[in-house]
């Protein structure tokens, strides 16, 4: 049977760090996976870049991003009942789209919104797939991804996601659909596995004021639990 052995190794590891909530250090991970050190420290940073270890002091233990990674078929329920009240807010604040969107593979989905009440509105596509190149939450998503990051050819996108690092803000100005301009910033954690929200505007709504209004609303929305 063809197998990825890195991968399985991975699995191997999350696996036993689960039943382990006082976390493990890396020779006690080494010696129960029968595994070098050097291997060992080197699947641990891979699952962190996904938001799924973090060490704490010399042990490492599982995330809450590993426990809603791993649940049951509902995953989208969960998070959606997790971030409704943040949608509602900040789409009552802005008038405008807020979207919710996971990465999943090579795109980004949209798994739940609030659409505005302008007569001329953007139309949200939930059953899409949407570029990680040029969507707002595609480049949010590919920010957070090094190992994905890494492959992007374009200069100036690599250039972008460097300022998305920085700021925290991903932008998609008519890139994908004319006369749409979109905002996006992480959710509740900034983990690979957590989702992300956008802000769209019709171009001709969109100004610097209303920029500032949407990221203080999302901020504040997401800091008040």
């Amino acid at each position: 049977m063809d197998t990825a052995a890195t991968a399985l190794k991975a699995f191997d590891l999350l696996t036993i760090l689960a039943g382990r909530s006082p976390g493990m250090k890396v020779a006690e991970l080494a010696q129960a996976l029968n595994q070098p050190r050097t291997n060992i420290v080197r699947l641990l940073k891979t699952v962190e870049t996904y938001g799924l270890v973090a060490r704490d002091a010399r042990c490492w233990r599982i995330t809450p991003a590993f426990r809603a990674w791993a649940a049951p078929p509902d995953r989208y329920e969960a998070m959606c009942r997790r971030y409704r009240r943040v949608l509602e807010v900040v789409a009552a604040r802005t008038g405008e789209l807020v979207l919710l969107g996971l990465h999943e593979g090579n795109g980004i989905v949209h798994i739940d919104y609030i659409e505005s009440d302008h007569r001329i509105r953007i139309a949200p596509s939930p059953d899409t797939r949407h570029s990680l190149q040029h969507n707002a939450l595609g480049k949010l998503a590919l920010s957070r991804r090094p190992d994905l990051a890494v492959k992007v050819r374009d200069a100036r996108l690599q250039a972008e996601l460097a300022e998305i690092r920085r700021t925290g803000v991903a932008w998609n100005r008519e890139e994908t659909v004319r006369g749409m301009i979109a905002l996006a910033r992480p959710g509740f954690t900034n983990s690979p596995t957590d989702a992300m929200l956008a802000v769209a505007w019709p171009a001709f709504r969109f100004s610097e004021r209303k920029t500032r209004d949407a990221l203080r609303s999302l901020d504040e929305a997401l800091h008040a639990r």
